[in-house]
């Protein structure tokens, strides 16, 4: 008997130092899933490999998880460099299986946790160069990025990732309470008010396949539905939901997304739902979605084929109760969810 299993042994005892031992089960010890409360935290406690394509082909990975603590472009609250650790903690409760859709997450999809893109403080071109040839490589593995940021700009190297790795067209899917549809901003062109012009700068993404959905508040530019309009993109705002509905919207959008394209990018920023369920984003607003409704459309959205997912503005130094990492956490696992079984009927 070894000494770890000799100190096990002796805290198992009735009381007495010396004398007989209860079994681990009646303990409370090999019976209970210790990893939900220990180790070093890693996304749903997968394991650790770096985004190298070949690495990630050898080991038949399907999803890897990627942060971006990155908020060098943020003009409202501070804290989204801490978004991808704070939802690492926030995942720590879950092991992987996925009881709605049956199925074990990373048995499915070899999931593993790709660490953190490395940020140089101050250079956007930097951080974002070193960004987009991390999704590259995991694009290349035949692998779903899931990328958790940082700030609202963190999808335009993601998204310019996916474009470069994609001979035909890529769709674009914005999920916001904010247009996010500046050309720059005090002339700076990568902003976290400019991801969706900056998704179309690509050659093979076009406006009538970019959706906008979920706009919503006094933050949004003058002349936004005018631009909408213009441009050819699909806006529908909160209101619109409310008219017609989450599943209705959704399909709509994936469906504009989808349609003649070989790869649709998912962008979600927490500040779409209501700031009542997610206090800790940059940018709050009240009014917005759900986590219901967000889940019935992140479904939705995944039904209808996504190959990426940035998830973004996950701000821990406002958030009580990890409550924003939280929803972020089960936004990312819906998705993984209907890639692992897409025949789930997503119920218990």
């Amino acid at each position: 008997m070894g000494k770890v299993d000799e100190l096990e042994n002796y805290y198992y005892t009735t009381g007495k130092v010396e004398g007989d031992y209860v079994t681990d089960t009646e303990g409370g010890g090999e019976s209970f899933p210790s990893s939900l409360i220990s180790g070093i935290p890693t996304f749903l406690k997968s394991e650790v490999l770096p985004p190298e394509t070949d690495m990630m082909e050898d080991a038949g990975v399907k999803a890897a998880m990627l942060g971006f603590p990155w908020e060098a472009t943020n003009t409202c609250r501070p804290g989204t460099s801490y978004g991808p650790r704070a939802v690492r903690l926030a995942s720590e409760h879950y092991l992987g299986y996925h009881a709605e859709y049956g199925t074990d997450l990373h048995e499915s999809l070899n999931l593993v946790d790709a660490g953190d893109i490395g940020i140089v403080p101050g250079s956007i071109p930097k951080t974002f160069a070193r960004a987009e040839k991390c999704v590259r490589n995991i694009v290349q593995a035949g692998a779903f990025p899931v990328v958790f940021g940082g700030d609202d700009s963190c999808p335009i190297p993601i998204v310019n990732a996916v474009a470069g790795e994609t001979d035909g067209d890529v769709g674009y899917i914005h999920v916001d309470s904010h247009m996010d549809t500046a050309e720059s901003v005090g002339g700076m062109k990568n902003n976290h008010a400019t991801t969706v012009t900056r998704a179309m700068d690509n050659d093979n993404v076009s406006p009538e396949n970019v959706a906008l959905v979920g706009m919503n508040g006094p933050l949004n530019p003058p002349g936004g539905r005018e631009f909408a309009e213009e441009t050819g993109i699909t806006m529908r705002s909160i209101w619109d939901i409310d008219d017609r509905g989450i599943e209705d919207v959704a399909e709509e959008a994936i469906e504009v997304a989808s349609d003649g394209t070989d790869r649709v990018v998912l962008h979600t920023d927490l500040d779409v739902i209501d700031q009542g369920f997610v206090p800790g984003v940059t940018t709050p607003e009240p009014a917005g979605l759900t986590p219901r409704e967000a889940l019935k459309m992140m479904r939705v959205f995944a039904e209808g084929g996504i190959d990426a997912h940035v998830i973004v503005e996950c701000s821990p130094v406002h958030d009580i109760a990890n409550m924003s990492a939280r929803v972020a956490v089960r936004l990312a696992m819906d998705v993984l969810g209907v890639r692992a079984n897409p025949g789930g009927s997503g119920r218990l």
